[in-house]
């Protein structure tokens, strides 16, 4: 069995709701002891690091801790970095902002590609339209702006199809520039 964790959790609240099903609530067991774990390195480090306890607000820092408690225990999380092969015909694209070491993933197979933009951004029909746009859930607005619009120029001019986490359904389409924004145009069953 193997895991893809994009990223280990959000810095706003609702915090932890990435790992919250990787531990036993009540204690730092695994719920998946012999799972392999993957997790993006930049975002490992960032959790791991030590000093970060005291720049987050008093109310992030019990889960920080936490963290950084149960994290270095587990000897099954394996940290990838940008372009890692995950699995035949699924790669990783670093796509920061949303999180310091935020992952998206393109999934390809016979000329078709499919780009899983995680949390590159939030509703479309907000976000696409208004890649300007970020939301307090963004840790670096800028960034995630950026990288929002360099994400979706790429999923255009590879003429792929993207699924967004927060879309709706469906929440797998294309998308083509629109103005200063982008337009998304959801498949048809």
């Amino acid at each position: 069995m193997q895991i893809v964790l994009n990223t280990a959790v959000a810095i706003f609240p609702p915090c932890g709701n990435i790992i919250s099903g990787l531990w036993v609530k009540e204690t730092n067991a695994q719920v998946f002891p012999n799972a392999e774990t993957l997790m993006p390195e930049v975002e490992y480090k960032f959790w791991t690091d030590p000093a970060l306890v005291e720049k987050m607000p008093e109310t992030m820092r019990p889960l920080v801790k936490r963290i950084q408690t149960t994290f270095p225990t587990w000897r099954n999380i394996k940290q990838y970095n940008d372009g890692a092969d995950l699995a035949p015909g699924v790669k990783a694209i670093a796509t920061p902002g949303h999180t310091v070491g935020h992952m998206s993933f393109l999934v390809a197979s016979g000329g078709q590609q499919l780009f899983i933009q995680s949390d590159v951004t939030g509703m479309h029909q907000l976000f696409v339209r208004n890649p300007g746009w970020f939301s307090s859930f963004d840790a670096d607005g800028p960034k995630a702006e950026a990288t929002r619009r360099a994400f979706f120029d790429r999923v255009i001019a590879e003429k792929g199809m993207i699924a967004g986490y927060h879309f709706g359904f469906p929440n797998v389409g294309t998308l083509s520039k629109d103005g200063n924004g982008y337009a998304f145009a959801a498949v048809k069953a």
